[in-house]
């Protein structure tokens, strides 16, 4: 042993593995440092690294089996006793390659004992609220009964509605402010988590023929009360949109006083309706309607409003509105959506006929047709529509609902971009609106953005904005979620009570594979339990799996576990029979369908 060291010293292989393990240190470093700064791919200081670890033992034979002498490189074998190196030099390079490894240990030990900073944060951006930025809360019910809740509710919406309108005043949204409603928090906390200057806040009292709405402004910064006043009036329409534009006024010249709003020189809050009743009824449903549950006590509200005034714009609107979605959210079967379509237009074009710019009334048209289109049941001009629901975010740029449906149109006809596009824009303005922020991690998630789609997906799990009747199933198997995608599909209305579901999560492991029998199999025992036809949310399991004679919906068509249903024949007809394929053929084909031929098309 003692003669084997003294040979791997003699032939330098030590100097050389210390000189390697320097200069290799020293190569993986700056490696890093360009991939991070030049844009390299990810795997370029891996391959870096790699590369380095398989020239060391080349490094080493290579040593031993040569040296370097005064004459050049000579087999070591071949070198008189005594030739290589002078000593001098020797002896100056192993204090060099000494110092090296030294360097890199302490660099090393420093590295693992000395905490690691956090990445520094920019909060310049969000920390400090713009000085002309409020935030509306919801006010308090104080009516005797208290029941009166959603009109409290309503009042404020109405008057955050108005001061939206105003040039150069920040109003955060109605979701951001109503979800503090029912919290014991002071008014400086909600103002620092909403990000805003102030709050406005208020109470609503209704008791037989008289209202009372009292409302303050208060400065978050210094918990101050910039104005405030009580309204005690007779309960008449006329004395309720009174009531608001004379806050939005004065909150706005309160403002002006101590940061140079620009007021307006007349607010203007227009009444919508003369009959306080119609009113009550409109503000009930808008609450419903907004957290898209009980629509059919919607339904039933709006139409007692317009029975109380025929005029009523805003009521034929929002019941057109609620119509386009009975089927969507399962309130009617799918063999009565002609009867809604017909519905929604009537309820639509009386809206129109009294307010010819009522964006709801627009966008509810323009969401009717869409839907036609996605189900097949009549062949529509998707460009049309586009136009129409740009006229009315026009007229109302932050109406979520409209945002969501431009955004699923988008996506219906393949320009997946633009529907993401959509579905951000929604969350921008309505932070807490949930069917925007289960669309958009679809969305992303069809774009091929998955790492940024879960990542979406679970946000919204965390606040909440996830409902139980839409699960994105090809997300859930690539991270590895197997239990929460066997609760999904395990379900009421999907596959509750069947015993392949391990079988259903495999299969989406392996996508590619051939699952119709397992697709057929599911399909089947369905039907067995739903007479009706399965649930349109169905098709987001078993589509993928084969069942292609289940459309999927315009959100998750373009899902990369889809790729085998665009390439069938019921994909096809689908994209014909709906007029996507018109619509292709008229603005251009997305990047991921190709035209074939004079009347063809294929997709990836």
């Amino acid at each position: 042993m003692r003669n084997f060291l003294s040979e791997l010293r003699r032939r330098n292989v030590f100097r050389v593995a210390g000189a390697y393990g320097v200069a290799g240190w020293l190569l993986a470093q700056v490696a890093a440092t360009l991939e991070g700064a030049v844009g390299l791919p990810a795997w370029f200081d891996g391959m870096v690294v790699s590369l380095l670890l398989i020239g060391f033992p080349i490094a080493l034979i290579l040593a031993w089996a040569f040296e370097l002498t005064p004459e050049g490189v000579k087999l070591t074998a071949a070198a008189p006793d005594g030739e290589g190196a002078a000593p001098k030099t020797a002896k100056a390079l192993d204090y060099a390659i000494i110092g090296g490894l030294i360097f890199v240990a302490m660099l090393i030990v420093a590295d693992r004992l000395m905490p690691e900073k956090s990445p520094a944060v920019d909060t310049t951006a969000n920390s400090e609220p713009a000085a002309a930025s409020i935030a509306v809360l919801p006010f308090a019910d104080l009516s005797p009964s208290g029941d009166q809740e959603y009109f409290s509710d309503g009042i404020a919406e109405e008057i955050l509605n108005v001061l939206v309108r105003i040039d150069g005043l920040e109003v955060t949204s109605r979701t951001s402010s109503f979800q503090f409603k029912g919290q014991e928090l002071g008014v400086p906390e909600i103002a620092e988590r909403l990000t805003v200057r102030h709050v406005l806040e208020g109470s609503v009292r209704k008791a037989g023929d008289t209202i009372r709405i009292t409302a303050q402004l208060i400065d978050a910064r210094t918990d101050a009360h910039l104005w405030s006043d009580t309204f005690d009036r007779p309960l008449t329409a006329a004395n309720i949109f009174a009531i608001q534009d004379e806050i939005a006024e004065a909150i706005v010249e309160a403002l002006s006083e101590v940061m140079g709003v620009a007021a307006p020189p007349e607010i203007n809050v227009t009444p919508v309706t003369d009959n306080v009743a119609a009113y009550d009824l409109f503000l009930k449903a808008r609450e419903y309607y907004v957290a898209r549950t009980r629509l059919d006590e919607v339904e039933a509200l709006l139409a007692r409003a317009t029975e109380q005034d025929p005029n009523f714009a805003d009521a034929w609107a929002l019941h057109a509105a609620v119509i386009s979605l009975f089927v969507e959210y399962g309130y009617a079967p799918m063999t009565d959506w002609d009867e809604h379509v017909r519905k929604n237009r009537e309820f639509a074009d009386r809206a129109l006929s009294l307010d010819p710019d009522n964006a709801i009334a627009i966008a509810a048209k323009a969401n009717a047709r869409s839907i036609s289109a996605q189900k097949m049941h009549s062949k529509e001009d998707f460009a049309d529509i586009i136009s129409e629901f740009k006229r009315a975010l026009a007229i109302n740029p932050r109406d979520g609902s409209t945002l969501n449906w431009l955004g699923l149109t988008y996506n219906t006809v393949g320009e997946r971009e633009r529907g993401l596009e959509q579905f951000q824009a929604c969350l921008k303005y309505e932070p807490f609106y949930a069917p925007c922020a289960e669309n958009i991690y679809d969305a992303q998630a069809a774009l091929g953005m998955a790492d940024e789609a879960w990542a979406s997906y679970q946000h919204s799990l965390d606040k909440g904005l996830v409902t139980t009747s839409w699960t994105n199933f090809g997300l859930l198997a690539k991270y590895d979620n197997a239990v929460a995608f066997k609760i999904a599909a395990n379900k009421e209305g999907m596959l509750q009570g069947y015993r392949r579901h391990d079988e259903l999560y495999d299969a989406f492991k392996n996508i590619d594979a051939d699952h119709g029998e397992l697709a057929k199999d599911a399909l089947s025992f369905a039907r067995l339990k739903n007479q009706d036809s399965p649930g349109e949310n169905l098709a987001l399991l078993l589509t993928p799996l084969g069942a292609y004679d289940l459309t999927p919906l315009p959100a998750v068509t373009w899902l990369p576990e889809l790729r085998n249903y665009r390439q069938s024949e019921q994909f096809k007809n689908y994209i014909r029979r709906s007029g996507v394929y018109d619509y292709w053929r008229k603005v251009g084909f997305p990047p991921q369908c190709k035209p074939r031929g004079e009347n063809d098309f294929a997709c990836e």
